[in-house]
């Protein structure tokens, strides 16, 4: 691998601790079972390239051809700790930070722009579609070009060389934790801290990425828990996270709220979610399953596997007429058109006997966080409601005693999801 950096700023070297004077510019350090070389080019460029020896990024030991070596996300982490840990200090004790030899800080000196180059970047995973790299949409100044099969080039922009480094070292980060071809790295808490720093270093920072952050690096809800607190505070504490993701946060209110002595009926069960989580949490009672689309053969399976006696699926609406329980009506109503999803309503409520209702859809108020405009959530979307738009569409349907809720992060007073509970009358 062969990582490039460049800059017109004429302290470039001074901001890398690069004395091309020192070994004509050489500097060499182990890194596993290879060498990383690092080279003074010229004043404005200065070049890090790894020397393998043997197999030292091989995911697959019965692999003789160690092509991750040459282009591996880990490596690029790996090469950028090495060479440049002292640029990932927090911004403003960095810009403090003295200089000896040029008496200078650098919030003097680090003023100019810069640019890394990685001439081959190893991305296998969903983040590149559609010839469009997902963090391109939320972090300025990252390029990425397709060369062949999961190949690509990247290229960061920063207004300063360290906004360009740590940049670069997100970007490493993200793509390594993304990718189905990836060797383990042990995420302990000093990891987290080193990464949120950067995070919070580089300014205009959109809340989906701390989200992809939290979901995807974070291993455990107390590591979750140490950290809140600073990745709040970069939005002012405008935003408040939890640790499971929008679909799981969905599950989890749903459950914490289900009464376990009740049968329940989970309309438009989908691949039967609900059920796995309340069974694994021992919910033993009578669970009605229907779909439009057939996924018998997926409450089949679970019921051989699991030996679900109490999971029954359904196979006619007419089935259901004067059930009595729960009911889940979860992420169901925005699959269909709008005159629709109220025919379902109306049906519930006049075909049933539910003692609590939960009903679940997008707050289409939030998709702004996801840098959506005019798009829903989601493909297969009909429509979608504002928090104030379902508020008026439950209470003109259901004169029921309820409760509205929001679920998931929250952020600048609005939630992903916007849910209710509605009681029998």
């Amino acid at each position: 691998m062969i990582i490039k950096l460049k800059s017109e700023n004429k302290y470039f070297l001074d901001i890398l601790y690069k004395n091309p004077n020192t070994d004509q510019g050489l500097y060499l350090k182990e890194l596993k079972d290879g060498i990383i070389i690092g080279n003074v080019i010229s004043a404005s460029e200065y070049h890090c390239v790894f020397l393998d020896g043997k197999h030292s990024y091989l995911p697959e030991e019965g692999n003789q051809i160690d092509f991750q070596s040459y282009c591996s996300p880990l490596l690029a982490l790996n090469m950028g700790t090495e060479f440049f840990n002292h640029l990932y200090k927090e911004k403003n004790s960095l810009n403090e930070t003295f200089i000896l030899w040029l008496e200078k800080t650098y919030s003097q000196i680090d003023t100019e722009k810069a640019t890394i180059e990685v001439p081959t970047f190893f991305i296998d995973s969903g983040w590149y579609k559609n010839e469009k790299y997902l963090l391109s949409k939320y972090i300025d100044g990252i390029t990425i070009k397709h060369k062949i099969g999961n190949n690509y080039e990247l290229t960061i922009e920063g207004a300063t060389v360290r906004e360009a480094i740590q940049k670069f070292s997100l970007i490493a980060l993200f793509t390594h934790f993304t990718n189905r071809y990836a060797v383990y790295t042990f995420i302990d808490d000093y990891f987290i801290q080193k990464h949120i720093t950067m995070l919070t270093n580089i300014s205009g920072i959109p809340y989906f990425v701390f989200y992809l952050f939290i979901k995807r690096i974070m291993r455990s809800p107390v590591q979750f828990e140490k950290f809140k607190p600073q990745l709040e505070a970069y939005f002012d504490n405008e935003v408040q996270f939890v640790f499971t993701d929008t679909h799981q946060s969905r599950k989890e209110f749903i459950c914490s709220k289900i009464n376990f002595d009740e049968t329940v009926l989970d309309f438009g069960c989908g691949e039967l979610q609900y059920f796995k989580l309340l069974n694994k949490r021992g919910f033993a009672q009578e669970y009605y399953a229907y779909d439009e689309v057939d996924f018998k053969h997926v409450a089949d399976k679970i019921q051989a596997n699991e030996r679900a006696d109490h999971l029954v699926w359904v196979e006619k609406l007419e089935e259901l007429k004067d059930f009595q329980g729960q009911i889940i009506l979860s992420e169901v109503i925005e699959h269909n058109s709008f005159q629709e999803a109220k025919k379902i309503l109306i049906w519930i409520r006049d075909n049933t006997k539910f003692t609590n209702l939960f009903v679940t859809t997008p707050d289409k108020d939030f998709n702004v966080n996801y840098e959506l405009t005019e798009e829903f959530r989601h493909d297969d979307h009909d429509f979608e409601l504002s928090n104030a738009e379902f508020v008026t569409l439950i209470n003109e349907i259901f004169p029921n005693p309820k409760t509205f809720y929001g679920v998931g992060d929250y952020v600048k007073g609005v939630y992903p999801t916007s849910a209710v509970i509605i009681q029998k009358k």
